[in-house]
């Protein structure tokens, strides 16, 4: 019986690990995509030699408004992403759980029913 727990735990923290560093790698990702935004907007709103009258002024104001709006939504749709991630975790811990349970209950029940091998 304890073989077969064994094998299940590992196979089931090898998939717990795997379902981790894929989040890891999502906060990495909204991290760095967030900075790319940010150093993209400050490259654009910096451009020397832009000449000082409304309608530049006007077009740096709607640029600024919309990459506000691009940051915030991204920011917004990588948490939302995040937290939909963690809860796929959350489920599978759970789910982990109850078949391990019930894979020790079916060995249990057979090596009760079926005569053990010598």
């Amino acid at each position: 019986m304890e073989k077969q727990l064994e094998i299940f735990d590992a196979v089931a923290n090898t998939q717990k690990q795997v379902f981790n560093n894929l989040l890891s790698a999502q906060q990495e990702l909204r991290v760095q995509w967030i900075d790319g935004i940010s150093k993209t907007h400050a490259a654009i709103t910096s451009i020397p030699g832009l000449p000082e009258n409304a309608q530049t002024k006007e077009a740096l104001s709607q640029f600024n408004i919309w990459m506000g709006n691009v940051t915030n939504q991204s920011q917004n749709a990588t948490e939302e992403a995040l937290k939909a991630q963690e809860s796929c975790i959350s489920a599978y811990d759970k789910q982990v759980a109850a078949s391990r349970d019930i894979l020790k209950n079916f060995i249990a029940l057979s090596s009760a029913v079926l005569p053990k091998a010598a």
